[in-house]
């Protein structure tokens, strides 16, 4: 009876061991399996999108919500300054180390990191380059140029000061749950700032950020042109969504908060496929946002456009003159 007891009891303990083996077993598989981030690309490890619910419900991207997650302790960056393979930066301050950040390759991805200027060298150089800044602080400096620079950029959940522009886009670019803002008007120059700007391309996506040109005209005619510009200089503007944005007011130098693309005494004079939907236009204390207005240059009967649901800030209709 005793021998029976003893071996009911190894039993019970062996079964105990192996459910506690197979629950360890599972964690650490967790702990190991790919996770996808906001795009779907999977990584190992801890996510690399670590600042997606500091996203807002309500309200525009600021401070608390942008540039690099609270708690992240930022390491010297001591990798290149140009990146001719596919890399990823992650958790590292490249201000002072690099004067900028130039891509010559395909998905390279900064995350929660500090870096100069940014910038995507495809469309002069080679069409597959990319970028992605996430999570992170871009600080420009006194740079004549954009923070963010190039074509097949994606730019999530950051903040971007300095440049002359914060992001200056090619083609095939996402903005979206960024704080663009307090670009560089040197004093004694005739610089023209913009929170985006784009001179020509195809295939944008401006989402849910909080545009903000913020400089003042000096005496030699510098200052904002305007928190988003589309011009035709150097091709076309097509296929270009901003949606759900707040445009800070800037009664200054900013002669209208948008211009929409579409300008007859520019070598690309019509803009199609843009569309304006729920943007927000802040007032300011001149009641037009601009100097002048909210948005010029947009034609809503070119094809593919469309201007829907934007407001004042205070909640009232905005239809565009």
């Amino acid at each position: 009876m005793a021998g029976t007891w003893s071996r009911a009891v190894l039993a019970a303990a062996v079964v105990l061991l192996v459910a506690v083996l197979a629950v360890v077993a599972v964690r650490m598989l967790d702990d190991e399996a790919p996770t996808a981030d906001a795009t779907g690309d999977s990584t190992t490890g801890e996510s690399p999108s670590v600042g997606e619910d500091r996203v807002m419900s309500e309200g525009h991207p600021d401070a608390d919500s942008t540039g690099v997650p609270p708690g992240t302790e930022l390491v010297p960056y001591t990798g290149p300054c140009t990146l001719v393979e596919t890399a990823v930066l992650s958790g590292v301050d490249a201000t002072g180390v690099c004067p900028a950040i130039v891509v010559q390759a395909p998905g390279v991805r900064i995350e929660a990191s500090r870096v100069p200027r940014v910038e995507s060298t495809a469309t002069q150089v080679d069409p597959t380059y990319s970028v992605e800044v996430v999570d992170s602080e871009v600080a420009a400096g006194k740079w004549i140029g954009g923070a963010v620079w190039g074509s097949n950029l994606t730019v999530r959940r950051s903040e971007v000061t300095g440049g002359q522009h914060s992001v200056h886009c090619g083609s095939h670019c996402l903005v979206e749950d960024s704080w663009l803002h307090d670009q560089f008007s040197p004093e004694g120059e005739a610089a023209h700032n913009n929170a985006f700007i784009s001179n020509g391309g195809t295939d944008m996506v401006v989402r849910r950020n909080t545009l903000h040109c913020t400089a003042t005209l000096n005496a030699t005619g510098g200052g904002c042109t305007a928190d988003l510009s589309l011009f035709g200089d150097f091709e076309p503007i097509r296929d270009v969504l901003v949606e759900d944005n707040l445009l800070k007011a800037n009664d200054s130098s900013a002669s209208y908060c948008a211009y929409g693309g579409d300008a007859p005494g520019k070598p690309f004079p019509e803009a199609t496929g843009v569309v304006f939907a729920g943007n927000v236009f802040e007032r300011g204390t001149n009641g037009t946002c601009g100097v002048y207005g909210p948005i010029t240059s947009f034609q809503p009967d070119a094809k593919g456009n469309l201007w829907r649901d934007n407001t004042w800030d205070d909640g009232s209709e905005l239809v565009p003159e």
